[in-house]
């Protein structure tokens, strides 16, 4: 009697066991084929063919990646004018600039080339007349030299209606055409079209340009100008008036502690 109460108990137990184990398989069949439903509903809803192989999970954070960049500044191909000041005497006003104030070409230890020494509260131009056509680009490199940036107070530059600099050129003034001003003091940069009141701000880290070289890139394609410093765009925007005259100017404010802004290889180019 004891061994049939034991071999009664021992089946009990296989039965157990195996009826665990196939409810086990089952769950795991009825998750797989239930994921599998969710996956070929979910491809349905994204417009996607279901894919057995893709088993990643979406993104649900809320952020992304931003695959395209800011069209890059593409400088024109056909030279209109170009001074990097190679034939300029030290100590003298560079030949092809003209000035309010005064001006003095200089070298600088540790940087290569010439440079044409701004002083404070003047304006500069080119002393000889371009046409220049309805598409062009134009540069220019911007060394400065300060304690702070912020000792350079503001240096603007853009097109004016004229080619003089008998007196100093304000950006906000009738012969303006538009101007940009870097705001040294406020890290931003303004731009202002005096053809239809456009105006932009956006700040920008100038105080990083304290002791630095700024390359300044300017495209003109009719009433668009787009602005860049070093390889960011800072302006994009209708702000020219096609038909008026544009003779590009530069004006300085009056420096503080010393502080000292240099310009150099200038290039206009047409396309």
């Amino acid at each position: 009697m004891k061994k049939v109460l034991i071999l009664v108990s021992i089946l009990s137990i296989t039965l157990s066991s195996h009826a665990q184990l196939l409810k086990k398989v089952q769950r795991k069949m009825e998750n797989k084929i239930e994921k599998s439903v969710d996956d070929l509903l979910n491809s349905k809803d994204q417009g996607q063919q279901p894919n057995a192989g893709n088993t990643g999970a979406a993104n649900t954070s809320g952020t992304f990646d931003i695959q395209t960049k800011s069209e890059p500044f593409l400088a024109g191909n056909v030279l209109i004018f170009e001074d990097r000041l190679d034939d300029d005497i030290p100590g003298r006003m560079a030949k092809y600039w003209q000035t309010n104030s005064t001006g003095s070409v200089v070298e600088i230890k540790g940087v290569a080339g010439k440079w044409l020494k701004l002083a404070d509260q003047a304006s500069y131009q080119l002393d000889t007349l371009l046409h220049l056509p309805q598409k062009f680009t134009l540069e220019f490199d911007l060394l400065t030299r300060a304690d702070q940036a912020s000792d350079l107070r503001s240096i603007d530059f853009g097109f004016s209606k004229n080619n003089s600099t008998r007196k100093y050129i304000y950006g906000t003034s009738n012969e303006t055409n538009v101007y940009t001003s870097l705001q040294y003091y406020y890290e931003t940069i303004n731009t202002t079209s005096n053809n239809n009141n456009n105006k932009s701000r956006i700040e920008f880290p100038l105080s990083n340009y304290a002791n630095a070289i700024m390359h300044v890139s300017v495209s003109v394609d009719g009433s668009r100008m787009q602005v860049y410093i070093d390889e960011h765009k800072v302006l994009d925007a209708t702000v020219l008036d096609p038909s008026a005259p544009k003779h590009f100017f530069l004006s300085t404010e009056k420096y503080r502690n010393n502080a000292t802004a240099l310009i150099s290889n200038l290039r206009i180019y047409g396309f």
